[in-house]
C-alpha cells in the first residue's frame, strides 16, 4: 500500500518553492532569453527540434492569459511555476516511497537549491517547462517499478511514465535516453522473471504510449508549422532531420574525446555547486597559459574543496547504488537509474558544460541517494552537503543576481562605451552576471566567439583582420574602443577556453592588439573591468 502525500503537504511544498524563486527572479537575460523575448513579443517562435514545443506552448500560454503580466514576466512565471509543480511532485514521490515528512522537504531542499536549477529557475529562460513532465515520469516509473515487485499490475502507472516522457522529449529531446533505458531496465528485470517473450509483450504499452504520443506531438507540430509558414522543411522527415542537424552542430567541437571524462565529472559537479572558474581556471594552469596563479589560488582551492565535497558525494551514490542494485535489493532502484545514466548517455556525448543539459540528473541522483536507505548518506546529502550548497550557491550566485542593479550597470556601460563606441567581447554566458547580457542599443559590438564560430572558423588571420577593421572604423568615427574579458588574465570562463583551443589563445589576441594600438587598463566599464585601444601615433605605423 503506498504512503501517500497529503495534498496540503504537497501544495505548501509547490507554493513554498514558487516564492524562493520568484524572490530570486533576475532582470538579467541569460543564455537565450533575449531571444524568447522578442521572439514571443513579435508573435513568432522558432522551431526547434531540441524543444520542439517550449515557445509555442509558451506563446499559447502567453496569449491564453491575455499578456497582462508582459512578455519577461510571463516567461518567469512559466519557469517559476514549472520548477515548483516538478518540486511538489517530487516530494509527493517520497513519501510514497516512505521517507519521512521532513527528509523529503529537506530533499526538495535540495533540488531546488542545486546551481543549474537556481541559474535557470528564476529567469525568463524556459528550459525548465520539461521539469514537471522529468518530475511525473520520474513519479510513476517509481510506482510501476514498486507495484510489479510487489506482484500487482502497474501498466497504469507504465502508460503514465511513457506518456509524459513523451511529452517531456517534445519539450526537452535531451530526455529521451532516460525514457529508453527505464525501459531496458524493465525488460530486463521482466525477462529474469518470466523469459523474454512474456516481457516484451507486458512492455509493448509503453513503448506504444511512447511512440504514438511523441509522434503525435512531432506531426501536430509540423502542421503547425506548414499552417503558419514558420519552417521551410517540405515534408515531415525535412523537418526531422534538420532539425537533427541543427541540434548535432551544437556539439561540442573544440574538445577531444580525451577530455570527455574529466569535463564531465566536473559538469556534473557543477550541475550541483556554484564553481565559477575552477574548471577554466584550472586547465589553464594545467596547460601553462595562468600567468599568476598565486593571484587566483585562494579562489581555485576553495572551489576545489567544494567540489571534493560533492564530488565525493556522488560518488558515494553511484558506488553504493551499483552495489545495491546489482543485489537486487528492495525496489525503487531501477527507476532512478534508469534516468541518471540516460542523463548521463545524453550529456556525455553532447559534451557542452551548460545547464539545460545537466538539470536532468538532479531529481534522480537525490531520488536514488534517499532510496539507498543509508543513513550516513543521508547525513552527508542533507545534513553536510545542503546547509554548505544553501550558503554557497544562494550568496554567491542566487541572491547576487537577484539583486543586479541592471538598469543603471547598463546606463554606465552605455555611458562608457559612447555612442560610437566599440564593444570587443564575447557573446556567451560565461554562467556569471556579465556584460554581454547587458542591452545597449546604438553601440557597435565585435563579439569574438560569434565571428570565430560563425564566419571565419580557423582562419585566424580573418577574424584579426576583420576585428582591425571594425576598430579602425571605430577610431575614424571618434568612438571608444573598450575590450571586456577577452585581455583579462584572471577570467578564463567560457568561452575564453573554446576560443584559444580554436586557435586564438589570449597571448596571441595580446601580441596581435598591442603591436597595433596602445592598451591601457583595466578601466571601469558599468562595473567591469575592461581594456581601453587607442591608435598609436602615426609612426608607430611605418615598416621598420
Amino acid at each position: 500500500m503506498l504512503d501517500r502525500a497529503r495534498p496540503l503537504h504537497v501544495a505548501a511544498v509547490g507554493i513554498a518553492v514558487a516564492i524562493a524563486y520568484a524572490l530570486l527572479c533576475s532582470a538579467l537575460k541569460v543564455d537565450d532569453v533575449d531571444r524568447y523575448w522578442h521572439e514571443l513579443g513579435a508573435n513568432s517562435f522558432f522551431w526547434d527540434l531540441g524543444h520542439l514545443w517550449m515557445q509555442p506552448l509558451a506563446m499559447l500560454l502567453y496569449r491564453a492569459s491575455g499578456g497582462v503580466l508582459g512578455v519577461n514576466h510571463t516567461l518567469e512565471a512559466i519557469n517559476v511555476i514549472s520548477v515548483a509543480i516538478g518540486c511538489a511532485v517530487f516530494f509527493a514521490t517520497l513519501r510514497e516511497a516512505g521517507h519521512a515528512v521532513l527528509k523529503s522537504v529537506a530533499a526538495v531542499a535540495f533540488v531546488a537549491v542545486s546551481f543549474n536549477l537556481i541559474t535557470l529557475g528564476p529567469t525568463a529562460h524556459i528550459k525548465l517547462m520539461v521539469f514537471p513532465a522529468l518530475a511525473l515520469a520520474l513519479h510513476h516509473a517509481m510506482r510501476w517499478e514498486r507495484a510489479e515487485a510487489a506482484g500487482e499490475s502497474g501498466q497504469r502507472d507504465m502508460i503514465a511514465s511513457a506518456a509524459w516522457s513523451a511529452v517531456g522529449v517534445n519539450l526537452l529531446v535531451s530526455v529521451l535516453p532516460q525514457a529508453l533505458l527505464l525501459a531496458l531496465f524493465m525488460l530486463i528485470r521482466g525477462a529474469r522473471r518470466q523469459g523474454l517473450v512474456k516481457a516484451i509483450r507486458h512492455l509493448l504499452p509503453y513503448a506504444l504510449t511512447l511512440a504514438v504520443v511523441g509522434f503525435a506531438l512531432l506531426l501536430a507540430a509540423y502542421g503547425m508549422a506548414r499552417q503558419t509558414g514558420t519552417t521551410q522543411a517540405q515534408d515531415l522527415l525535412g523537418f526531422t532531420l534538420g532539425g537533427l542537424k541543427e541540434k548535432q552542430a551544437l556539439q561540442n567541437w573544440l574538445v577531444s574525446w580525451k577530455e570527455m571524462p574529466l569535463r564531465f565529472a566536473f559538469s556534473l559537479i557543477n550541475n550541483f555547486a556554484f564553481l565559477p572558474s575552477l574548471g577554466t581556471l584550472g586547465r589553464a594552469w594545467m596547460w601553462g597559459w595562468l600567468p599568476d596563479v598565486q593571484a587566483v589560488l585562494p579562489s581555485l582551492l576553495g572551489q576545489a574543496l567544494l567540489a571534493a565535497l560533492i564530488g565525493g558525494l556522488l560518488l558515494a551514490i553511484a558506488v553504493v547504488g551499483a552495489r545495491q542494485a546489482l543485489r537486487n535489493r528492495e525496489p525503487g532502484l531501477l527507476s532512478p537509474w534508469a534516468f541518471v545514466l540516460g542523463a548521463a548517455a545524453f550529456s556525455y556525448y553532447y559534451n557542452l558544460n551548460d545547464p539545460e543539459h545537466w538539470f536532468q540528473f538532479t531529481l534522480p541522483v537525490t531520488l536514488l541517494a534517499l532510496q539507498l536507505r543509508q543513513r550516513w548518506l543521508d547525513v552527508l546529502l542533507l545534513g553536510v552537503a545542503l546547509p554548505v550548497l544553501l550558503v554557497v550557491n544562494l550568496a554567491g550566485y542566487g541572491i547576487p543576481k537577484a539583486r543586479f542593479a541592471l538598469a543603471e550597470r547598463q546606463q554606465a556601460l552605455q555611458a562608457a562605451l559612447g555612442p560610437q563606441g566599440l564593444y570587443i567581447g564575447f557573446a556567451a554566458y560565461p554562467g556569471e552576471p556579465d556584460s554581454s547580457l547587458f542591452d545597449t542599443p546604438g553601440v557597435e559590438r565585435f563579439n569574438i566567439d560569434i565571428v570565430q564560430m560563425n564566419e571565419t572558423k580557423a582562419d585566424v588571420g580573418a577574424l584579426l583582420a576583420r576585428l582591425d577593421e571594425r576598430v579602425a572604423a571605430a577610431f575614424a568615427r571618434g568612438g571608444r574602443v573598450l575590450v571586456f574579458r577577452a585581455l583579462d588574465d584572471e577570467d578564463w570562463r567560457g568561452p575564453v577556453m573554446q576560443v584559444a583551443l580554436a586557435g586564438l589563445p589570449r597571448a596571441k589576441l595580446r601580441e596581435h592588439l598591442a603591436a597595433r594600438y596602445a592598451i591601457s587598463g583595466p578601466v571601469d566599464a558599468g562595473g567591469f573591468p575592461a581594456y581601453e585601444l587607442r591608435p598609436r601615433a602615426a609612426d608607430a605605423y611605418k615598416a621598420p
